[in-house]
């Protein structure tokens, strides 16, 4: 009986023929796919593994019971350490038990008083008073400080029959060359009513004195207010008497400088050479920040047409007078 014969060709391993098709169908499946999306692919992969990971861990320590919250005190004693609770602290504190004599108390009401130090109320103070070791008051603080008395007291004085009302005073007064004619008369006469008007102050008042041409003369070389004392006056009297006419003259200057003091009256004594322009009036009330009276004195032979001295003097409420220097005397 004649069997068919086996074909041992289909139980053989494929040839390396037929592997070699494999092989070139997986590559060409590989090459059909960009590698832009395989490299997407495989970052998606991981970024999903990622959040599946996180959302795994679990938050906190876990299902907390239904606490209420409170203050837990920890009392360390030697090597112990306990912990107490709200409760325990009710059950061993006495809420009527008085407090540990031990701590002083303190009386809100009454305030402590330094050691050899005496409470003011605002009384100024001087030399003597800062030897006994009290604390000045900020007024005592004011060059000249000024003894048994308050800064700040207004009064009345005048220059040539014109009258200033405040505790602040500036005497402003040309020493240009022009004031030395008339054989000094301009000049002796401004400082004699200066000074006259300077010893009439209180003590409780506050002056300063600028001669002014091309340049500012400030008393003292300080630009501050002076307190009006007995040392102070002497003091002006020497410098009123030191100065003498020259240069020219810069009058805006002069009254900007009389304006950073601050003061609540200014006389100002000049011949009024050169004048002031319109620009220059309304600069100057607009720079009069502490709203002072500007009364002003202007020397000469006859009235000038020049209305400039009589309309800073109306602008800020003060006074004009002229002194035909003819007729002017001087003691």
């Amino acid at each position: 009986m004649t069997h068919p014969q086996k074909s041992f060709a289909a139980d053989l391993p494929p040839g390396p023929k037929q592997l070699g098709i494999g092989l070139r169908s997986a590559e060409q499946a590989k090459k059909s796919l960009p590698a832009w999306l395989l490299s997407l692919l495989l970052h998606l992969s991981l970024i999903a593994g990622l959040i599946f990971f996180l959302t795994q861990i679990p938050n906190g320590s876990g299902e907390v019971d239904n606490r209420t919250g409170g203050i837990v005190l920890v009392d360390i004693q030697s090597e112990t350490t306990e912990y107490l609770s709200e409760g325990d602290i009710a059950q061993n504190s006495n809420p009527a038990s008085a407090p540990d004599s031990s701590t002083p108390s303190v009386d809100l009401e009454k305030r402590p008083e330094l050691p050899g130090m005496e409470v003011t109320t605002g009384e100024v103070v001087g030399t003597e008073d800062l030897l006994a070791n009290k604390l000045p008051s900020a007024d005592s603080l004011i060059v000249g400080s000024v003894a048994n008395g308050k800064i700040g007291g207004k009064m009345t004085t005048e220059v040539f029959g014109i009258p200033g009302t405040g505790s602040r005073f500036v005497y402003l007064i040309d020493r240009s060359k022009s004031m030395e004619g008339y054989n000094f008369r301009p000049m002796l006469a401004a400082r004699q009513e200066l000074w006259k008007s300077v010893t009439s102050l209180n003590e409780s008042n506050q002056f300063q004195i600028i001669f002014y041409n091309n340049e500012v003369d400030i008393f003292r070389r300080k630009l501050s207010l002076h307190a009006a004392s007995e040392a102070n006056k002497d003091a002006a009297k020497q410098y009123i008497e030191s100065i003498r006419p020259d240069g020219g003259t810069d009058h805006l200057a002069a009254l900007k400088t009389a304006f950073k003091l601050s003061p609540d009256v200014i006389f100002f004594l000049t011949d009024a050479e050169g004048g002031f322009t319109a620009d220059e009036i309304f600069e100057l009330s607009r720079r009069n920040y502490s709203r002072a009276i500007i009364n002003t004195v202007e020397f000469g032979e006859r009235r000038s047409n020049d209305r400039s001295l009589e309309a800073i003097a109306r602008n800020s409420g003060g006074k004009y007078i002229f002194k035909n220097i003819n007729t002017l005397r001087v003691e």
